[in-house]
Parts: structure tokens; sequence; C-alpha cells
């Protein structure tokens, strides 16, 4: 059902003040007099000022088919105000950064599951209408409010620590929990012209002053002017060369940094090198370099060669983490003695070819289906070979069976076809290829506990190679949910190895969390 979204005005108020009077809204809800005034304030347009929380707020009143029943609020947060070391520590660098905070309150809809879908739609919505740039999202319930921690991480927020509650509000002195969400801000790539060639340069400097932080004393070169301006070597040929290549780095309309190609490669037979990247520190440590370096490596396919100087361990260590994941580790590292850099002649040298990467991770085409007799034999092989990956790492608890096992298998694959507790989906390409495929088990819940509905269990879980899981895996989890979902389960339980990073990763960015851990081990 759509959702709509408007901001809180005159006419609500009655509406609004009715839901605060609701025993599951007072519970939690900061119910203090400042509150209600300030919501008061804000429907009548902020013509007076307000003592709560300095009248920023901003109150939204939530719509399901024309029926109001939720109101949200929210507040940009900014190191001007006194808001607490832990969400200080997590405002985007972006400065986009908001606080939200939300009650369903009309009666008829609450417990009626309607708690995410709500909270994830007005993101949504405020991300499209209000501020596009908004990328980080926090929300703060009170850590006995264990109903909104669920909703709340259901939508996609993280738990990222907890922390008492200050200020003059109702939930003052308690223990709170901080969750968070955030989305990637929009990276652009362009082109660099002679025109933009200042502005690079005098970028340079910061590029140098960067790496001097750990190649400083590699030369009496690396030494700060008495002016005070570190140099760096003249760009201008990226410019006037027509086999070299300039870009902008931007994050949404702000300059972040700059690529500089070239074709003057170690190996004769690779076609570009990584000339000069830089990132600004404003916008380090976000993940952002990682996909500029890659958005590069499909803008340019071929072979390709990245040049680190040895000391420079932060580089080393970005360099080969975005280059194993673009190519899922195909790519060679050597030491070479180069003879552009007097100084510092010996370089890592990374070569790797993203045309093949680029192959390798295009998407697929393939339909997602119930799963039938014909599929076993290639479920059971792809499920064999996660079990033999995973006893390298456990070889006792994953110890493989043999031959025996893989029958065992294939007979109760078979059988589950016709349970009907039982709900199994494959990927098929157009090839005819099976990709992947999952299984889920519809079971109740021990008694001592109360999901609202049944549990789809998933064990057996696998695709064809690890750069599949966001293609292959995102369809038959969406679709092994929706089945499940339509016959009265309420939430998911993915098994999945401690040491099976790349399906890990993949879990949690469908919006599910750790719940348990097993710990084994031999007794003797």
């Amino acid at each position: 059902m759509k959702m709509k979204f408007e901001k809180v005005t005159g006419a609500h108020l009655d509406t609004i003040f009715s839901w605060l009077t609701e025993p599951h809204v007072m519970e939690f809800w900061d119910n203090t007099q400042a509150h209600k005034d300030d919501i008061v304030n804000f429907a009548e347009g902020r013509k007076t000022p307000s003592c709560y929380a300095g009248g920023e707020y901003v109150y939204w009143i939530a719509y399901l088919e024309d029926e109001p029943f939720a109101m949200l609020m929210t507040i940009q947060e900014t190191h001007k105000e006194a808001i607490g070391e832990e969400k200080l520590k997590r405002l985007s660098k972006t400065g986009h950064t908001y606080g939200l905070d939300y009650m369903i309150g009309n009666s008829k809809f609450f417990g009626k599951g309607y708690g995410s879908q709500t909270l994830s739609d007005f993101i949504g919505y405020f991300r499209e209408c209000f501020d596009p740039k908004a990328d980080t999202f926090l929300i703060d319930p009170a850590s006995d409010n264990v109903r909104a921690k669920h909703v709340y991480m259901k939508a996609g927020f993280k738990h990222v620590c907890d922390f008492i509650m200050e200020g003059d509000v109702s939930g003052a002195g308690k223990v709170h929990h901080l969750l968070l969400k955030k989305f990637e801000p929009k990276i652009s790539i362009i082109n660099a012209t002679l025109d933009d060639y200042p502005c690079i340069q005098n970028m340079a400097r910061f590029y140098v002053y960067d790496i001097s932080r750990e190649c400083g004393s590699i030369s009496s070169d690396w030494a700060i002017p008495e002016d005070g301006l570190y140099k760096c070597f003249d760009f201008k040929s990226y410019f006037e060369e027509p086999s070299r290549k300039a870009y902008f780095v931007k994050v949404y309309d702000e300059i972040a940094g700059f690529v500089l190609l070239n074709q003057e490669t170690e190996n004769s037979e690779n076609n570009w090198n990584m000339g000069e990247f830089f990132i600004i520190a404003k916008f380090q440590g976000q993940g952002i370099a990682s996909r500029v370096a890659k958005e590069i490596w499909n803008m340019h396919p071929g072979k390709w060669e990245v040049s680190v100087i040895p000391n420079n361990k932060s580089a080393l260590k970005f360099w080969e983490k975005a280059i194993s994941e673009f190519t899922s580790g195909t790519f060679n590292k050597q030491i070479k003695e180069v003879a552009y850099d007097e100084h510092c002649p010996r370089r890592v040298i990374f070569e790797f070819d993203t045309q093949s990467s680029i192959n390798q991770n295009t998407v697929p085409q393939l339909v997602v289906r119930t799963s039938q007799l014909s599929d076993i034999d290639a479920m059971v092989l792809l499920s064999k070979a996660k079990r033999l990956a995973y006893e390298k790492a456990q070889p006792q608890f994953w110890r493989y069976a043999g031959d025996e096992g893989d029958k065992a298998q294939r007979q109760w694959f078979t059988e589950l076809l016709e349970d009907k507790n039982y709900v199994m989906f494959s990927a098929e390409s157009d090839a005819k290829e099976i990709l992947g495929f999952v299984i889920g088990k519809l079971m109740p819940a021990p008694e001592v506990y109360n999901p609202g509905g049944l549990t789809l269990m998933i064990d057996d879980f696998c695709v064809q190679s690890e750069n599949l899981w966001q293609s292959v895996g995102t369809r038959l989890i969406a679709t092994v949910k929706a089945a499940a979902k339509d016959k009265g389960a309420t939430q998911t339980l993915v098994v999945c190895g401690a040491h099976d990073h790349p399906k890990r990763k993949f879990l949690s960015e469908q919006n599910l969390s750790i719940a348990s851990e097993w710990f084994v081990g031999g007794i003797v």
C-alpha cells in the first residue's frame, strides 16, 4: 500500500494530541510539555522561539490510503549542537546527517507490520523531495524499547553503540541504542580540461603532503620548502598529451580529488598506469576512493598497472584490497626496479586485467524459479564446493563425508521438493546453467519466543562464485522471502560460516544482523 507524507500543519494538531494519549505511545514517546509546545510551534510556522532543541525539528504526518496514522520528526545533526560524542563521531563528512524519531499513533495501524515500511518509505521520500544529499540517518530508541530496535534494524539501520541520553527530555539518564543508516554519496568522475590544470596542480600540494606522512624520510626532496608550500611534479602533460587522461572527482557538486592516467607501464603488454590518484582528507575513509578506482577501471578496460612506493603502507593496503575486490583476487604483485624515480626505484607493481574482471562481474541474464528434479545434481555440486571450502576453515565440523555424503544430500534435496514445509528456488541462466539455489524451511519459533509468525530458516544457500552474491544472491533471497511471507513467515534466519566473508557481507547488506554464533571444537 502506498504511503504519503507531508509536513505537520495546524489541521493535524487534534489528531496528533489524541495519539499522544494512547498507552502504546505514552510508554516511550517524549511527552514533555516542551515537546508538545514545539509541535504546536512548528505547526504554527515557527513564529516565536522554541526551547525544545532550538526549534530545529521538522514534523511530518504519514498517511496510508489517505488516513493519517503516524508522525515523524527530523533534525539536521551538526557539530554545532550538543548532540553527544557518539553522534558527533558518526556525522557525515558531506554535512547531511539527520536524526529521526517517529511513532505510529493510530492504534488501528499499530502492531500490524507497518513500522519498518513507514521508516523506509519516509527516508526514500525525504531523500527524493527534501534533501537529495542526505546520506546518514541516526535514530536512538531507549534500550528497553525492544520492539523499536527490531523495527529500525528491519528498515536497514545498524546498531552502532549505546549511550546515556542527556538533556531535558523524558528519556534523560536512560541507556539508549544508537542506530545508523548510511547511503553512498553521489560521485562524479569528470574529464578535466586545460582550464582545470591550475586547480589540480594546487590540489597536488596536499597530495604531496598526504604522501609525506609515510614517504617523507625517503629523501630531502620531501622536506617542506622555506615558503611553507609543498611542491609537486608539473602535471601539465596530462592535459596536453592525447595518451594521458585527467579527471576531477566530485562528491555531489564539491571537488573531492583527482585521477591522472598514463600509458607508461613497466610491462609493455599493459595498457594503463594509475599515474596519480588523490582523494582529499575530508572524503577519505568513507569508501569513496575505492568506488572511484573501480569506476576508472570500468571506464578503461584493459591491462593495468598500479605502482606504489613500498614505504607508503596505507596506499599498499588500499590498492591491494581494491584490486582484489575488483578482480576477485586475480592479479599479480611483485617488486620491480623502475627507471623513472632515482630516489625510490623499488616499487610494488600490481598488474591485472580489468576487461576480464568486467566480463566476470557482468550481471548474467537469469530467471529465478521453483527448483525442479532436474536441478538436483547441479545443486549438490554447488553445495559440495561450499562444504569443501568450509572444511578448510574448520576441518572437523565440516569434514567431507565423501560420495556417501553426496548421495545422501541428493536424496534429501529430492525429498524436500515435495515437502510443504520447505520453499526451494533455483537461479537459471539463459544458457540453462544453475547459478545458485536457496532452500528455506518454514518453522515455528521455540515456545519461549514469539516473533509474530513462522521463521524462514535458510541453511543451504549457494551461488556459483563469490562475485554473484549481489546479483544472483539478491534475487534468490528476495524470492524465497516473498514466498515465505505468503505462508505466514515474519522473520528470516540464515546460517553462514564465520569465515565466509563475501557471504557475510552480502547478508549484512540485506538488512540482516547477527543474532547468535556457534563456537565449535573437538573433545579430547
